[in-house]
């Protein structure tokens, strides 16, 4: 059957255990000034990566293994066999998440690609911002010792 509200709060409490373990390291390691350093904006990007991973598998398993089903047992619906015949591969990629048991009914909220999306583009901008602030940090250390 897939997960639950409830499933999916405890399946979320190893992500906030490890993001804040990731958070506690990254703050241990302080040098610099405050939270704008590298080191913060690549922890910032775990916590955004994991969670994302985390937004994914939970979409992932509001199918169930079998989706007629949860279909049938979760929405009330019938499951539309000849629909599914023709959009069977659509229902198969890894992105964007669907589990259609029909043309308007799908079991994946629709909170769950945009979410994935929102999270996985705050990792990139994390990187980048951190790539930034190392490569500021080269440049200003490299400028003071050839003065």
């Amino acid at each position: 059957m897939g997960i639950s509200f409830v499933g999916a709060v405890l399946f979320w409490i190893p992500t906030v255990l490890l993001c804040g373990v990731v958070v506690v390291a990254a703050r241990r390691r302080r040098r610099g000034q405050g939270w704008l350093r590298p080191s913060s904006f690549v922890a910032l990007g775990c916590v955004a990566l994991l969670n994302a991973a985390t937004v994914w598998l939970v979409g992932f398993s509001r199918a169930g293994l079998d989706l007629r089903e949860s279909c049938e047992s979760r929405s009330g619906v019938r499951f539309d066999d000849a629909w599914n015949d023709v959009h069977y591969a659509e229902s198969q990629r890894f992105f964007p998440l669907h589990a259609k048991c029909s043309a308007s009914v799908d079991l994946v909220p629709a909170w769950i690609n945009p979410a994935v999306i929102a999270l996985v583009l705050l990792f990139v901008g994390c990187l980048g911002a951190a790539g930034w602030l190392g490569v500021r940090h080269v440049i200003r250390e490299g400028k003071k010792t050839h003065v």
